[in-house]
């Protein structure tokens, strides 16, 4: 499956328990979003899935995010990572 040019990669996630986090994240794109800037594509199963080994941001609707224009991305990855929720996007900045 083909990754999507200009789109940030997700160039790590330490959430274990995410059905789509084997080896690195499998998910063909993930979306954040949320209170605390949580990977809304997480999934808790033991069950492992998904398609593309190189996962990327298709999304993200913290709009007071300092990489956020017109609600892309546009940092060049992001980890995904345990914060304030099980999966959060490590990379996000309030906006100044």
């Amino acid at each position: 499956m083909p990754v999507s040019i200009g789109l940030p990669i997700v160039s790590s996630c330490s959430v274990a328990s995410c059905g789509y986090n084997h080896d690195g994240c499998h998910a063909g794109a993930i979306s954040v979003g949320g209170a605390h800037a949580h990977c809304n594509t997480f999934t808790e199963t033991d069950h492992k899935g998904g398609a593309d080994p190189t996962a990327t941001v298709g999304a993200c609707n913290r709009e007071d995010c300092q990489h956020n224009t017109d609600l892309m991305c546009t940092a060049d990855s992001i980890a995904v990572g345990g914060s304030t929720d099980v999966a959060d996007c490590l990379t996000f900045l309030v906006r100044a």
